[in-house]
């Protein structure tokens, strides 16, 4: 199994960023199913928002980065 998490920078509330993150990681899964033919079952789609940066979000180039989807292996 594996869970998408999608992230995004700070501009804007925190609720519209995690739903944002949500829809982000759940193209993700969208395209994993339709394009290669993964099983959805083995695919979870969730939103962070901008609680988890890996970069800074003062800088066009920081926020560029925070927006993105990381996949976590699952156990089981």
């Amino acid at each position: 199994r594996v869970a998408l998490v999608g992230h995004t920078d700070t501009v804007g509330g925190l609720a519209p960023n995690i739903e944002l993150s949500r829809e982000r990681a759940s193209a993700v899964r969208a395209r994993l199913v339709e394009e290669y033919g993964i099983s959805g079952d083995r695919l979870d789609a969730e939103g962070m928002g901008y609680l988890a940066p890996v970069a800074s979000n003062l800088t066009p180039e920081g926020r560029e980065q925070n927006r993105r989807v990381d996949v976590i292996l699952l156990d089981g």
